[in-house]
């Protein structure tokens, strides 16, 4: 171990403490280490302050386990940075962009299993302490009062709005893409806390990506060009290149039992988004990296491009979507529930409504009456996960078609239900 013994005791040890979700005292760390007492109350506090929570004299830790043993030697040789900003507001900025980077380096990290989990808990006290920046720049209260209007304090500190609080006060009244990524990923971390899931990694790399670009662009449009982080940002090059048969895998695991009430949380919540934040790259970044060739073996260009399709041409668009189907799976075309179906045909045929609906359903014979699991129609079937029928865009398009016929929609009112 060498000069590092200490400091890899130190890793062994709080990782232990936090994989059984235990705390611990500064006389127990001093015992697991060799340090002196007076040595280990120095660390918590200042060195793994990022990881590291007090109450009273008991301690825990938090995320230390998605590091290296390497990665945690750097955090601890590493010199305390100095933020130039001391107010409050520069503090949190300094947190906010450190987080950032933590959860980009834990999901950049190929020997890194759960990617997801250990990005978004890193990610969310990142977007939790550049909102608390934001409302600090302008001079919005952001801390919980009791019926009172007294400050609410815990460990002595007062009780700030967690980040669900803070992006509904941000996008008040509004339904933005971001909003919706950044509740999908709370949901998700809520879902996977106490479960070991490490195949979500490739669905949901998308909105893990779209979190960091609208963290980063919500940072330099609030603060400055200063505070970007593309400096100290790479492309996850080991995400370009995994294997045909490591996707299949990772959705065969998808499907199994254990998977399912992370397997339905992601199903459903998307389903209930609007079409406009589903298909907007502030929710879920869709990108093609295509190989870039130069003109000779030896050329200093980049060796991959990346496509912005919103400047492709129909037909440009439609090459690279027949490129991708060779190596893409096959997508569920059952996403919409009944009251999507809804909404999108009352749109069309304003007297449509779920009644009607259900007529449509049984007079066309979309699907079963009873639940047949294995069931895959034209317009509808059974997802596992959601626990009964949803509907696919063609069934909503041809109700819109059929029912723009009076004679016809009549016909269909006239049924029994």
């Amino acid at each position: 171990m060498g000069k590092y013994k200490q400091v890899d005791l130190a890793y062994s040890f709080l990782v232990d403490k936090e994989k059984q979700g235990e705390s611990f005292t500064i006389v127990q760390l001093s015992e697991a280490t060799g340090w002196k007492v007076d040595t280990c109350r120095t660390y918590p506090s200042k060195r793994w302050h990022q990881y590291i929570e007090k109450d009273g004299e008991q301690y825990s830790s938090s995320g230390i386990c998605f590091l290296s043993k390497d990665e945690f030697r750097t955090v601890h040789s590493q010199k305390l940075q100095q933020t130039a900003d001391h107010s409050t507001k520069g503090i949190l900025i300094h947190k906010a962009k450190e987080f950032a980077l933590l959860a980009v380096s834990i999901y950049n990290n190929p020997y890194t299993e759960f990617k997801t989990y250990g990005f978004i808990v890193n990610i969310v006290i990142a977007y939790t302490a550049l909102m608390h920046a934001i409302f600090e720049k302008r001079g919005f209260d952001y801390f919980h009062k009791n019926q009172n209007d007294e400050l609410l304090f815990i460990d002595g500190e007062e009780k700030a709005w967690e980040l669900s609080e803070c992006i509904d006060e941000y996008w008040k009244g509004i339904e933005s893409p971001e909003k919706a990524n950044i509740k999908f990923l709370i949901g998700l971390r809520n879902k996977i806390e106490h479960r070991s899931l490490p195949a979500i990694d490739l669905a949901v790399c998308g909105e893990c990506q779209s979190a960091l670009s609208n963290f980063e662009t919500m940072l330099v449009e609030e603060f400055g060009d200063e505070h970007a982080l593309t400096a100290s940002l790479a492309i996850a090059m080991q995400l370009t290149r995994i294997s045909e048969q490591s996707q299949i895998d990772a959705l065969k695991q998808l499907q199994k039992e254990n998977y399912k009430i992370v397997r339905e949380y992601m199903e459903t919540y998307k389903k209930d988004l609007h079409d406009d934040i589903v298909q907007s790259q502030k929710y879920r970044i869709r990108a093609f990296l295509v190989p870039k060739l130069g003109n000779h073996a030896k050329s200093a260009d980049m060796a991959v491009e990346f496509i912005n399709v919103n400047k492709l041409s129909d037909a440009e668009v439609a090459n690279y979507e027949r490129a991708v189907a060779f190596i893409k799976g096959v997508e569920n075309p059952f996403k919409l529930r009944p009251t999507n179906v809804v909404g999108l045909v009352a749109k069309k045929v304003p007297c449509f409504n779920m009644a009607l609906h259900t007529k449509c359903w049984k007079y066309y014979e979309a699907r079963p009456r009873d639940n047949q699991r294995a069931f895959k129609g034209q317009y509808s079937g059974f997802v596992e996960g959601f626990e009964g029928y949803l509907y696919s865009n063609q069934w909503a398009n041809f109700l819109i078609e059929e029912l723009s016929n009076p004679q016809k929609l009549e016909i269909v009112k006239q049924q029994d239900i």
